[in-house]
């Protein structure tokens, strides 16, 4: 019998705009573990950020990208200098996680003469015909990775050439880091402290940073009608940006001051977890995936989340949170006063049976060999 080959562990570059946080950052990094941990090297190339110790720590590479540029420049400027500064460094399998990174990638993986993958986080949302053409540039891709069905479904209905390169492989969290029993009751109060979280209040928690739908939320909570729930929108990471300044504006003209309120972008999520009586995921039908959402669950938190959205995929209506309307804050509101007027003894039934739904879907271990498995293969071509 010929004994078969074995297959080299993967090197993996991944390219991203920043690790400056956030679902797609932490996403990066468990990729990066994964391909470490099965014996392969990781490098990551990106504008840098909070999380880039934590890679290095990992015992991966990161690779300083300009910040800010435009897709066209970047395509044009930083495949050679990337792909010149990786000659020699026995790269397997090149990885892009948004439109813009995705098309640079394609470029350094030609001129390194491997493979390329495209992770599609969310659905086609161009506004502007050069976002468009990005975005159909993933096409291109030797492999598409969706985070959700969602993602996958408006995948194959703008780029059906892709379908025999495409699978849906959504992203696990680690249950060890996400676990209430792991969390001292320090971190807890040490955050609310932080966050000036008022007493005897219910806390709605909203982490997710972007999508317009945060208007929706201020309108629902206003039409909620209750003085005893203080809203929190986590992400804000410094100077106020425009969509901010809005925010601030519509909770100004609801007149909900002290009742909502924007926060910035906490790194110690678990413990903001055990901070909240609901988590609302706001991204609407545009939201390919909801970390904070899938954390949540772990937490033993009831959640809420668009209709018809990725992030709704990992809900179980009734069961584990509940699904609203999406763009209605009469649905929203309905929602919410549902997840807050559970009773203990139901708040702790769902709080198992949420565990329990996200430590059979969306364990770290599964996905991540499924991942291997894609770089093994590409890596091996």
């Amino acid at each position: 019998m010929i004994p078969a080959t074995a297959v080299s562990p993967p090197h993996l570059l991944q390219i991203v705009p920043s690790l400056a946080g956030g679902s797609l950052a932490r996403t990066t990094l468990d990729a990066a573990h994964a391909v470490i941990a099965a014996g392969g090297s990781a490098t990551v190339a990106s504008a840098g950020g909070l999380l880039v110790p934590e890679l290095l720590r990992l015992r991966g590479k990161h690779l300083d990208l300009p910040n800010g540029r435009h897709p066209l420049w970047a395509r044009l400027s930083l495949p050679a200098r990337l792909a010149a500064r990786l000659r020699g460094a026995n790269v397997t399998v090149v990885q892009g996680r948004t439109p813009a990174t995705v098309w640079v990638a394609r470029a350094v993986a030609r001129r390194l003469g491997v493979k390329s993958i495209a992770t599609l986080h969310r659905p086609f949302v161009g506004a502007s015909a050069t976002d468009r053409f990005v975005e159909r540039r993933q096409a291109r891709a030797d492999a598409l990775i969706a985070v959700s069905d969602h993602v996958a479904r408006d995948a194959l209905a703008q780029m059906p050439s892709t379908a025999d390169r495409l699978e849906t492989i959504e992203p696990g969290i680690n249950l060890d880091r996400f676990n209430p029993a792991a969390i001292r009751v320090d971190r807890v109060i040490r955050l609310a402290a932080d966050l000036r979280i008022p007493d005897g209040r219910f806390v709605l928690l909203c982490a997710t940073r972007e999508g317009r739908d945060r208007l929706t939320l201020i309108e629902a909570i206003k039409r909620l009608g209750r003085d005893d729930v203080f809203c929190l929108l986590l992400g804000s990471s410094g100077a106020p940006t425009a969509f901010e300044k809005e925010l601030e504006r519509a909770i100004l003209d609801a007149e909900l001051q002290g009742r909502v309120q924007l926060g910035p972008y906490v790194e110690d999520m678990p413990a903001a977890y055990m901070l909240a009586d609901v988590l609302v995921a706001t991204g609407g039908l545009q939201q390919g995936f909801s970390r904070a959402l899938i954390e949540a669950q772990a937490m033993g938190r009831p959640v809420v989340a668009a209709d018809g959205s990725g992030a709704a995929e990992a809900v179980r209506p009734g069961i584990t949170g509940w699904l609203a309307t999406q763009g209605d804050a009469d649905s929203l509101a309905r929602a919410i006063d549902s997840a807050l007027s559970l009773t203990a003894e139901r708040r702790g039934e769902l709080a198992l049976a949420a565990q329990q739904h996200i430590r059979g879907r969306y364990a770290l271990a599964p996905g991540n060999a499924r991942l291997l498995a894609l770089y093994e293969r590409l890596s091996d071509k």
